[in-house]
C-alpha cells in the first residue's frame, strides 16, 4: 500500500507513459509481424517494378532490378545481357504494351532465391496485336539489401492443337514441314 501512495507525487503524464509502454511494445511487435511480407509478396513487388520499368521505358528502374551480370534467355531462345535489355527499352518495335508477371513459387537456396511464375505480355507487331503467355524462372541475389536478377529464362506457352478424329490418319502439319525439310536437304 505504501508503494502506491508515492505514485500520487508522479506527474500524470509520467504515470501514463509508464503504463502505456508495455501496450506500445505489444502493438509494435504485432505491427511488425503484420507488416512483414511473405517471400511471394516480396518478389511480386520486385516483378511488378520490373514490369513497370519496361512498360514506362524507365532505364533507372530497370537497372535497380537487373544485375550487371544478368543473362536473360527469351521465350524464343535469344540470349541477352543487362545492357541489351536496357537498350531494348528504346526500340519502338519491341516495346510491349503490357507485361504482367505473377509469382507462383519462391525457393530460397544458399545465397540465391529462385522465383517461378507466369507472364502475359501484349505488343504490337506490324500493326497486329500479339499476346504471349508463358512461364518464367528468375534467379535473384541480394546485393546491398536489394534483390537483383542474375538469370532469367522464359518459356512460351504453346496452345494445344485440337485434332479432328477424321483427320487423325492425315499427317500432322509439323511432321509435314519436318519431312519437307529433310527431303530438300537430301
Amino acid at each position: 500500500m505504501q508503494m502506491f501512495q508515492h505514485w500520487s507525487f508522479l506527474p500524470p503524464f509520467v504515470l501514463f507513459l509508464f503504463l502505456a509502454a508495455p501496450l506500445c511494445l505489444a502493438q509494435s511487435s504485432c505491427a511488425d509481424k503484420g507488416s512483414k511480407l511473405s517471400d511471394v509478396q516480396t518478389f511480386q513487388r520486385v516483378e511488378d517494378r520490373w514490369s513497370q520499368a519496361i512498360i514506362k521505358h524507365d532505364q533507372y528502374a530497370l537497372e535497380l532490378v537487373l544485375s550487371p551480370e544478368l543473362i536473360d534467355i527469351s521465350a524464343s531462345g535469344e540470349e541477352t545481357i543487362r545492357n541489351q535489355q536496357i537498350a531494348m527499352l528504346f526500340e519502338k518495335k519491341s516495346a510491349p504494351l503490357s507485361l504482367d508477371q505473377r509469382v507462383i513459387n519462391v525457393r530460397r537456396l544458399d545465397g540465391v532465391t529462385l522465383v517461378i511464375g507466369t507472364y502475359t505480355s501484349q505488343q504490337r507487331v506490324n500493326g497486329k496485336l500479339i499476346r504471349q503467355k508463358g512461364k518464367f524462372t528468375h534467379v535473384y541475389q541480394k546485393v546491398h539489401s536489394k534483390w537483383l536478377c542474375v538469370s532469367a529464362h522464359r518459356t512460351a506457352e504453346v496452345e494445344p492443337v485440337l485434332r479432328n478424329p477424321q483427320s487423325a490418319s492425315r499427317q500432322d502439319p509439323a511432321e509435314h514441314i519436318i519431312a519437307s525439310a529433310c527431303q530438300s536437304a537430301q
